[in-house]
């Protein structure tokens, strides 16, 4: 295929312990690459001139329709430092002066996506050649970490208030020695595992088929397992087959009752190849990509053994962003922060988005498995990689960002599911609520629920509401019910075009609601301008789930819970004015609604049908 004028492909071989340097980089690559791109011109000479061109470009027209990065406009104008009373403070954003726009430039051009059909070895060379991590010899000089932080800054200053500050102080000695010599050294090696992997043609090794992935080792998780698999035969007469992956030495007997239930509920129990469990930790992650990449479907649908379904999860293989992208995450309640190390390693800027929650992911082998292969190498890595990231969740979401990848998202953010009211003191949330690309209810995450002290849920206080955003905000003085299922169904309509379910990649079209995906969200502005343009009732989404914020508390002796509150988002010296959007920037819960899930029919007879066929929050049978 046509490469549009990318950069040749960059390969190395495993010859040597220590990190080649760009210039062997790039030639050992194309050995084993099946010498691609041998009539390329050099990159070292391509970057500069690329760099200049783009400057000109920035300059005098600034980006399309300003779609992409802010640079053009941030560079000459003033960015506040919030001064929510969270803390630590954030770092003072760079003044212009301290800003180079060329470097500026390199990293917004290689933070763009790539086409879904691009070869994994065209997408090793973009990554290879993006800046943070070439090496030291780029002619030119590479960027330092600090100059990638401050460039971060630009689109992440106001990340600070949802990061992981345990993470960060956890691994702080690791963060402040990280430099580019080092993300050099750990780019280098993943790329060269992935490359190998696809010169063996394992890219190519994706199956056929769909089906339904879980891991569970343990008796406790193996018996959630079954809870969700009775949900799905019993209830929702879901045929999708089924694969439960565990390590080896976690083999059951064969003579388990759990196992002869499996198998009766149409799973089978099957022992990843290849690979260990780690008795030091208390969770493998690692054991999650191996079971994708080795399942035999094409199409899968992974779930945490704690995860279940509202109703059969198959029509989500029809959704028209899963279809365009072919790959759908979820959204967590944290962000990444500027100063992580990790955007140097993928070469990337930094991107103000949540965080991926991997309780359920969706995803076309035929189209990501590298980004499989790549994840699995990042979690069998995990001494190094979760420095970075808090355990397995983020790291699909590094892969596919590594690989210059989109994703689709569901049409409505995170929810906070929780026992009925005056169950406790306050809002006690236990349960994660995902949704589908229209903002129904699909995966009930019951990550909280299950470590409750026995006794302290049950039947009738287990699940019962809501916190949420609504479907569509309305604006202010909008007389409109904005959630009406005439209204919803308009606006699907009307954002959309149905029959572009193809897998042609138009990143400058304006969508909506019903196809959201990761970068008309990312990076938004207080009119909810993102990566990606979109139409204004998902812009309003995008400027204002910015402000969710999540935090912990324990109402009593063995119940722990999570509750979400709205903070302005806005820097507090830009808060003057109205929006264009008509959003409501109060803050408190005016932003949010607490949705009873009697009103719900997917959820209103949720608890007595699980509870009805033997569940027990703790797992147990």
């Amino acid at each position: 295929m046509s490469t549009g004028g990318l950069l040749p492909s960059v390969s190395f071989s495993s010859s040597s312990s220590s990190p080649p340097s760009s210039s062997r980089l790039r030639s050992s690559l194309d050995n084993v690459l099946n010498n691609l791109h041998r009539t390329a011109k050099s990159p070292r000479r391509a970057i500069p001139i690329l760099v200049v061109i783009s400057v000109l470009g920035v300059l005098g027209f600034g980006w399309k329709e300003g779609k992409l990065s802010e640079v053009h406009s941030t560079l000459f104008r003033p960015s506040p430092i919030p001064t929510l009373s969270l803390p630590p403070l954030p770092p003072p954003p760079p003044p212009p002066e301290l800003l180079n726009l060329a470097v500026s430039v390199q990293l917004d051009l290689a933070s763009q996506p790539l086409p879904l059909k691009t070869s994994t070895r065209d997408r090793l060379s973009a990554w290879a050649t993006a800046p943070g991590g070439r090496g030291d010899d780029v002619e030119g000089g590479e960027i330092t970490i600090e100059q990638m932080r401050l460039q971060n800054v630009l689109t992440c200053e106001n990340v600070w208030p949802s990061h992981s500050f345990a993470l960060e102080k956890e691994h702080k000695q690791v963060w402040e020695e990280f430099d580019t010599t080092k993300a050099h050294f750990h780019r280098t090696r993943l790329i060269e595992k992935l490359a190998s992997r696809e010169a063996l043609g394992e890219v190519d090794a994706y199956g056929e088929g769909r089906g339904i992935v879980f891991t569970a080792g343990d008796g406790v998780s193996l018996s959630r397992v079954v809870y969700t698999l009775r949900m799905l035969r019993k209830v929702y007469n879901s045929t999708l087959p089924a694969q439960i992956y565990h390590f080896p030495s976690e083999k059951p007997p064969s003579d388990s009752v759990l196992v002869k239930e499996a198998h009766e509920l149409g799973a089978e129990l099957v022992e990843a190849v290849g690979t260990t469990k780690d008795l030091t930790r208390g969770k493998n992650y690692h054991l999650k990509a191996i079971a994708i990449v080795q399942c035999p479907w094409r199409e899968v649908l992974y779930l945490d053994s704690d995860n279940i379904p509202t109703r059969d999860p198959e029509y989500m293989f029809e959704a028209e962003p899963y279809k365009r992208l072919r790959a759908m995450f979820w959204p967590d309640y944290w962000k990444t922060a500027h100063h992580n190390p990790i955007w140097a390693i993928m070469g990337v800027r930094c991107r103000n988005e949540w965080e991926m929650e991997a309780g359920q992911i969706l995803i076309d082998k035929k189209y990501h498995m590298d980004a499989m292969l790549l994840s699995q190498h990042m979690l069998e890595d995990w001494p190094f990689f979760f420095a970075f990231s808090d355990g397995d969740k983020d790291i699909f979401r590094f892969a596919f960002l590594a690989l210059r990848k989109r994703w689709a998202v569901p049409g409505r953010y995170l929810g906070v599911g929780a026992p009925p009211e005056g169950r406790s003191h306050s809002f006690c949330g236990l349960t994660m609520m995902q949704y589908d690309h229209l903002g129904a209810p699909l995966f009930v995450h019951y990550n909280l629920l299950k470590q409750a002290q026995e006794g302290t849920v049950h039947e009738g206080f287990s699940w019962g509401r809501t916190k949420r955003f609504p479907l569509f905000l309305a604006a202010k003085h909008d007389s409109q019910q904005p959630n009406s299922t005439l209204f919803i169904e308009k606006m699907r309509t009307s954002a959309q075009d149905v029959e572009d379910l193809d897998f042609e990649d138009d990143f400058g079209r304006e969508r909506g609601f019903g196809d959201v995906d990761c970068d008309m969200l990312a990076d938004s502005d207080d009119e909810g301008h993102a990566r990606a343009p979109a139409t204004e009732e998902v812009r309003r989404r995008a400027a204002t789930e910015r402000g969710s914020r999540a935090f912990f508390h324990c109402d009593e002796p063995g119940l722990c819970c999570v509750n979400t509150r709205y903070d302005d988002p806005r820097p507090t010296d830009l808060r003057q004015g109205e929006s264009s959007l008509g959003i409501m920037w109060d803050e408190g819960d005016s932003n949010m609604e607490v949705h009873p899930w009697t009103d719900d029919p997917l959820l209103k007879g949720f608890e007595e049908s699980l509870y009805g066929l033997g569940f027990v929050p703790g797992g147990q049978l």
